[in-house]
């Protein structure tokens, strides 16, 4: 089994010495983190009829809520680190206990619905302040990559692969001997079912309107709307909200981003932002659904690899833009003119430190090279770069040219 290894993740939660709140959607690795990295004493998992589960010295036993209660409390005054996964469905009894306990021990809660983790942490909770919040989104880029750097030889397929495995619900999927878009074929075809529920979960305790309307802005993203206005006139086209008011849509967009379902890029040099999934693998299948219509029939291996050969090179601009604002500590942006665009424009107080475009394509002619030349000069950066599957067969005197081994 492969296993990717999240050790700034694992270090952020060692280092907490308060109890803590840990979140983020379904499957992006909570509960295996906590399992074979964190070091605990007793591990609980509430099962949706409020019972739980108990984990301990390789043990398991059920127990109800009262002796859960007990031991809780007991283990938790002798210093003894807990975790509560799932902890949501115990509602508001479990919350008014913690509220009235000592802060004694370490206590670690685990919830993948959005509405308890804000009431957990918003402002008008009694619990405010008392829990050290630590979202999980999906694997990280440079995780991915330091774990497969030595299965795959082509650069092109290390890179695709490492944009791949950042759900890990992918990493089964993973065969030595297939392309990385074979790969994604195998898991789009297997998961039809299951990539619309890892965001789904999330809204699991709203009511179906609600959840309806979270979706609908996940295909109006995957539908290329993906300023505020123009995902509000789609859904509204689609009879989803009252009337076209980008303000109705606002606050869901506001409570996406938070959980990190979604990612709102700015444009550079104006007052405006574009939204994108956080994720490759859910704006690939809502894309191939919202064309394709993929969810209501048998879609065959063939059409799948056509969609993904359409999908990816974006997926690889928005993966690269991500990865090095993070690595260089900078702010996401986009440029957007009328006549052109760039895929990755990082800012530092709002001026561009980092500027590149990305040609994601098995030949990069001297045409693309020299059209990023003169687009990117016009910009007065401390960088700019041209992102290519393998920089030896590219070259260019005016921009650092460079591969999936450089990042």
């Amino acid at each position: 089994m492969m296993i990717i290894q999240r050790p700034e993740l694992t270090e952020q939660i060692e280092d907490m010495n308060k109890w803590t709140m840990v979140y983020g959607r379904r499957k992006t690795g909570k509960t295996f983190l906590l399992r074979e990295f964190i070091q605990t004493d007793e591990y609980f998992f509430v099962k949706r009829d409020r019972t739980i589960f108990s984990e301990k010295d390789n043990r398991m036993k059920n127990m109800t809520y009262d002796t859960f209660e007990e031991i809780l409390q007991r283990e938790l005054a002798n210093g003894k680190t807990l975790v509560v996964d799932e902890f949501h469905r115990l509602g508001d009894d479990f919350f008014d206990l913690l509220h009235s306990m000592r802060k004694d021990g370490r206590l670690i809660l685990v919830s993948s619905t959005l509405s308890l983790s804000k009431k957990m942490i918003g402002k008008r909770s009694p619990l405010m302040g008392l829990f050290a919040e630590v979202p999980v989104p999906i694997i990280s880029l440079k995780n991915t990559s330091d774990t497969i750097k030595d299965i795959k030889d082509s650069k092109k397929e290390l890179m695709e692969l490492s944009m791949i495995l950042r759900e890990p619900i992918t990493i089964d999927y993973v065969d030595k001997r297939k392309s990385a878009r074979n790969i994604l074929t195998d898991i789009l075809i297997g998961s039809l079912k299951t990539i619309p529920a890892l965001v789904g979960e999330i809204f699991r305790e709203e009511n179906r309107q609600l959840s309806s309307i979270y979706e609908g802005i996940l295909r109006a993203i995957s539908a290329g709307k993906t300023g505020s206005g123009q995902i509000a006139d789609h859904m509204f086209s689609h009879n989803m909200i009252s009337k076209n008011d980008p303000s109705l849509v606002q606050q869901y967009l506001v409570n996406m981003v938070e959980f990190g379902v979604l990612k709102k890029i700015k444009i550079f040099n104006k007052n405006r932002y574009k939204y994108t999934h956080s994720s490759a693998l859910t704006h690939l299948y809502y894309y191939a659904d919202e064309h394709y219509n993929i969810s209501e029939r048998n879609p065959t291996r063939r059409e799948i690899q056509r969609i993904a050969d359409d999908v990816i090179p974006h997926l690889i601009e928005s993966t690269m833009r991500e990865h090095l604002a993070q690595k260089h500590g900078l702010d996401q942006s986009v440029v957007e003119k009328p006549d052109y665009d760039i895929d990755v424009c990082l800012l530092r107080f709002k001026k561009p430190e980092i500027i590149g475009e990305v040609k994601w394509k098995d030949k990069v002619s001297r045409k693309d090279v020299n059209r990023a030349e003169e687009v990117l000069s016009r910009f007065d950066a401390e960088k700019r770069f041209l992102f290519v599957p393998d920089k030896s067969e590219v070259s260019s005197d005016r921009l650092d040219v460079i591969d999936v081994n450089d990042i």
